[in-house]
């Protein structure tokens, strides 16, 4: 099972190819004219999801702080429940990419701009997979654990 981090962590690297890329060759976001419902141009984040401001340092100290927890989860529940270690460490690999951008460039390189308002990169995509699929494995989980507190002790 946990060879499926092997093509996200190779998804997390082509995000990284294609960030480089675009900072030398797409327009930045400002520059577009009309962008419609996808282009392809520079955003810079500056701060963390949907561009709410806060000092660099402080942003990196809580990512590698958040990262630690997710690293703990994965680590608590890597025999018992894989799914849950599986997701935590697709979050981790989505997050290192983002967090990789902030050390290097001071800022979340994104390049994906959704509908003239919202720009992403594959990163932020493997994050919120990796999000959902813990939700629906932290789900099973207690259903299971509800089940098994309802059978009879025998």
């Amino acid at each position: 099972m946990y060879w499926y981090l092997i093509p996200v962590g190779l998804l997390v690297l082509l995000d990284e190819w294609l960030k480089y890329i675009g900072l030398q060759r797409l327009p930045q976001e400002g520059s577009l004219v009309d962008p419609g419902i996808i282009a392809f141009a520079i955003h810079k984040n500056l701060g963390v999801a949907f561009d709410i401001p806060f000092r660099l340092e402080f942003i990196i100290l809580v990512s590698i702080l958040i990262g630690l927890g997710l690293i703990h989860i994965a680590y608590k529940n890597l025999r018992t429940h894989p799914d849950i270690t599986l997701s935590t460490g697709i979050i981790i690999l989505g997050a290192l990419g983002n967090l990789y951008d902030r050390v290097v460039y001071g800022f979340t390189v994104d390049y994906i701009i959704l509908f003239s308002r919202s720009a992403i990169n594959l990163s932020d995509v493997v994050i919120v997979v990796g999000v959902v699929m813990l939700l629906l494995s932290s789900r099973r989980t207690r259903k299971q654990k509800r089940i098994h507190a309802d059978e009879p002790i025998v």
